[in-house]
């Protein structure tokens, strides 16, 4: 295979350029075809800048088309774009939706109001569509669907939050080394009995677990629900966050943990937003059980599709799901089986 050898450019023909970016360094080349497919015109490429190496990838994407355009200005001013961008590369290609109203509606539907999607807002459902698809006034179109949506409407409520001094807890260094744990109550009980649900989160990726109990579940048999649904899968961790709950102050739990070295932290008498983290999860539990579970009786059936959903949805903090976070990759869904054919 001989290497490619650059044309002289033809100001007849369209152009059309081919970018792409590292972590490191952009890249483009200029080409046209002569009729025998596409030839190199001109190559470029450069290192980033320190400041440009911290940039989202779709940023990294779209500096290498800005580049590329300076560069070759020459050619480029005054030519007509006639298919934009096909592609933006962010580890896998992302299909182009065209502009058929009803299909990016049904993709929207299918992130939106799909049984593991949760009917999240339009942040987090936006980024979830933007893992596969992508498409011109993508944001405007979920806006609309979102406000339409008449489960949305009818079940969610305003999260503002009071005025006043709150205390911040100090960041974690690594997954499930600081978690958050209360308890959601007032659920209608099933034939279980439960009707409350001991939550968990992980304070640095965001992800929770959801538990079932009873609203008089004792110390005891919070330990060992905390045990079966958080220890054996992460580790015992380094420290507990909770409000003053009598189960939380006993001396029971309190020598429990110390055996273990946990260090229990409270959170703020007249500010238990102060772990606002904690308050957000339960809002959106509770949320999602409204919105996913018409009949309430039913809620513990779903809890654990419910806990995937919120695991699954990226957090507008870190910007990836919390799922991506502990495992490093995002699970498969039927949005991402159908994009996985198509490629």
């Amino acid at each position: 295979m001989s290497p490619s050898v650059l044309h002289i450019a033809d100001p007849e023909r369209p152009f059309e350029i081919i970018t792409d970016a590292s972590d490191i360094a952009i890249g483009a080349v200029l080409m046209q075809d002569f009729g025998n497919g596409l030839q190199p015109i001109a190559y470029e490429s450069r290192k980033m800048q320190s400041a440009e190496r911290n940039y989202p990838v779709h940023d990294k994407e779209m500096l290498a088309i800005v580049h590329a355009f300076k560069i070759w200005r020459c050619y480029l001013t005054g030519a007509d774009v006639t298919k934009g961008v096909y592609y933006l590369r962010s580890g896998t290609d992302r299909i182009w939706v065209p502009s058929y109203r009803l299909l990016r509606e049904l993709l929207i539907q299918e992130v939106h109001d799909w049984n593991l999607s949760g009917h999240f807002g339009v942040d987090k459902t936006l980024k979830a569509l933007q893992r596969f698809y992508y498409w011109p006034d993508m944001v405007t179109n979920l806006q609309r669907y979102v406000a339409g949506c008449p489960i949305c409407q009818r079940m969610k409520s305003s999260h503002q939050r009071p005025t006043g001094l709150l205390q911040p807890l100090e960041p974690p260094q690594r997954p499930w080394q600081h978690v958050t744990m209360d308890f959601v109550t007032g659920l209608p009980a099933g034939p279980s009995g439960n009707d409350a649900v001991l939550v968990v989160v992980d304070r640095l990726t965001k992800m929770a677990h959801f538990a079932p109990c009873r609203r008089t579940i004792t110390a005891e048999e919070t330990s060992r629900l905390f045990i079966s649904t958080v220890v054996r899968l992460h580790g015992i961790p380094a420290a507990i966050i909770s409000d003053r709950d009598p189960k939380f102050t006993s001396k029971f739990w309190q020598n429990t943990w110390a055996r273990y070295g946990t260090h229990l932290q409270f959170s703020s008498a007249y500010h238990p937003q102060t772990d606002g983290q904690m308050e957000r999860t339960n809002q959106t539990m509770e949320q999602l059980i409204r919105t996913n579970c018409p009949d309430r009786k039913k809620w513990e059936d779903v809890l654990p599709m419910l806990e995937f959903s919120y695991n699954n949805a990226p957090s507008a903090t870190t910007n990836h799901s919390p799922f991506y976070l502990n495992y490093g990759m995002d699970p498969t869904v039927p949005v991402s089986t159908n994009v996985e054919s198509q490629i």
